[in-house]
């Protein structure tokens, strides 16, 4: 995964002071993945549950200056067919999704900069700031194909039918959703498709519907935060916008420029399509009697009504024409 935009946040250090606002924010991201793999309360949720991660997978990471390596590897001593293989890495790459998300906003809330990477299913192996192995090559080359701010499948994930089966079967069966677009050929995770799948009830998802039912005030905060997280991610893109068009017309910035139009008309429109699903998701009503409560029926009824506005955190129109035309 790589910072895209870090050479511009880099750049404009100075002084002492943002030096280390900067290496603040990367020493932050590094807490928020150990954070991650030493969760006593995560790990007691992943051992009481179907899968168990951390007895599964040995996990690490490495920042190395704007770029995260990110290492998932099998514990090869413990005794399962290939079916069962197949299974724990689609489970991995859902999780995958989930963190890298978290990530990603993290990264849009506090420097208003996005991320492009790429997954490969090779060998990699970490030790501290060193990341080596062919996974690791791979990856790096599916990070320069995603050409746009997105996470894309590097081919020898791609090519493995098997793996690609397992990973749409077990999308569907706790998302009711396809997690991964085939884009001509490139395939990348959707992340907001993830956001709005995890909370739409019109697939009749039960784990949506039993969110609801057991915590509809849980379920509308959710609901808030991914309106949150659209919204942070309009602000940002503007942002991102505004500077680009700062370089159009300057005849040795052109080539910058052109590379960074195409970036965020493609981010743009895809979080436009995103807003405008989010506004017609529908939500999971509980059950008759559960909606007889008056603080329930008014948390459902703040919900209707804004859940629509959602379309209204759609890129301004005038702004990206501007980067449109020529």
């Amino acid at each position: 995964m790589d910072l895209l935009g870090y050479r511009d946040i880099n750049g404009d250090v100075n002084n002492l002071e943002k030096a280390q606002e900067l290496i603040d924010f990367m020493k932050s991201n590094v807490e928020a993945f150990d954070k991650q793999n030493n969760n006593p309360e995560l790990k007691e949720y992943y051992a009481k549950s179907n899968f168990d991660l951390y007895k599964h997978y040995d996990i690490s990471f490495a920042f190395i200056s704007d770029s995260l390596i990110v290492s998932y590897t099998p514990n090869l001593e413990l005794d399962f067919d290939e079916k069962v293989a197949l299974s724990h890495s689609s489970n991995m790459l859902l999780i995958l999704l989930q963190r890298l998300r978290a990530f990603i906003y993290k990264c849009v809330l506090e420097k208003q900069v996005f991320l492009r990477g790429g997954i490969s299913n090779h060998f990699s192996y970490i030790d501290g700031a060193f990341a080596v192995g062919k996974g690791v090559g791979s990856a790096y080359v599916a990070e320069n194909q995603a050409k746009y701010p997105r996470v894309i499948l590097a081919e020898d994930v791609v090519q493995n039918t098997e793996l690609m089966k397992s990973i749409d079967w077990l999308s569907q069966l706790m998302y009711k959703a396809d997690l991964i677009v085939n884009d001509n050929g490139t395939r990348y995770l959707d992340f907001n498709k993830f956001g709005i799948a995890s909370l739409d009830a019109r697939s009749e998802n039960k784990f949506v519907i039993q969110s609801a039912s057991s915590n509809p005030s849980k379920y509308k905060e959710t609901i808030q935060m991914e309106g949150g997280y659209l919204k942070v991610t309009k602000e940002a893109i503007e942002f991102q916008i505004k500077k680009a068009l700062t370089l159009k017309g300057s005849p040795d910035k052109n080539k910058l420029y052109e590379s960074l139009k195409d970036k965020y008309i493609w981010l743009s429109e895809y979080h436009n399509r995103s807003c405008i699903d989010f506004s017609d998701l529908k939500i999971a009503i509980p059950g008759r009697e559960i909606m007889k409560n008056p603080a329930t029926f008014q948390i459902f009824q703040e919900l209707s009504r804004m859940i629509p506005m959602i379309k209204d955190l759609c890129i301004d129109e005038a702004l990206l024409q501007q980067l449109k035309v020529d």
